[in-house]
């Protein structure tokens, strides 16, 4: 029998892709987007802090701009990013699994907390105009940017995994969809996916290890 196609628009680890041999499928992979720390300041600023990734993290903590947040209230969006931001020693008061949860959270519990958004060069537009509809103060600090980087490939995949909005972006730039299973890492970067197709599955939870379970259930065994 032939193997299944899996893409991968992001490299995997060597456990992770034994995975995908052991399961019989065949997987290609590509670094489509990339990150590099930006030069930035951040205010002086005694309220809250929003963190929706690792490379965020990562950014500021390296940086000596970090005094700045360092035992402030901060909120982020993810498990990695909350175990990130504990390992540097910090205090999470809300995790939640996207940002549209956590705008909902903010909306409800912190609605008059002035807030600073340590984000990437790609806005989350939606996350903003939601803090301006609900008249709530949010400052953007970019800290690093996302550098796209796309490929082409020929063949076909029964199966794309995705793990954020830019990814996605960095994909479609030489590539399109057919009829495959676009298996994304949770809500956001799905709704971008519902632009293009409607062959959509979500991690219940977003990680990666996530998305590689769950397109390995979805196909090792029409690959056995």
């Amino acid at each position: 029998m032939t193997k299944l196609k899996i893409l991968s628009t992001k490299k995997l680890n060597i456990t992770n892709q034994d995975l995908f041999k052991a399961s019989n499928l065949d997987l290609t992979q590509h670094d489509f987007i990339s990150t590099s720390t930006t030069t930035f300041k951040l205010p002086n600023h005694n309220g809250a802090w929003i963190f929706t990734s690792k490379s965020a993290v990562n950014a500021v903590f390296l940086s000596k701009e970090k005094i700045k947040c360092i035992g402030k209230t901060i909120y982020c969006v993810g498990e990695n990013t909350k175990s990130l931001l504990l390992k540097n020693g910090q205090k999470v008061i809300k995790m939640t699994k996207n940002s549209s949860k956590l705008a909902d959270f903010i909306k409800k519990t912190a609605k008059n907390e002035n807030f600073v958004f340590c984000c990437g060069s790609i806005k989350n537009k939606a996350f903003n105009t939601f803090f301006k509809k609900n008249n709530i103060t949010l400052t953007e600090i970019p800290v690093y940017k996302t550098i796209l980087n796309s490929k082409k490939f020929e063949k076909k995949f029964n199966g794309i995994m995705f793990f954020s909005p830019s990814g996605v972006k960095s994909y479609l730039e030489k590539n399109s969809f057919d009829d495959n299973a676009c298996i994304c890492i949770g809500e956001t970067t799905s709704n971008y996916v519902s632009k293009f197709s409607k062959n959509i599955i979500t991690c219940d939870s977003p990680s990666i290890n996530n998305v590689i379970t769950l397109t390995i259930n979805l196909f090792k065994h029409e690959s056995n």
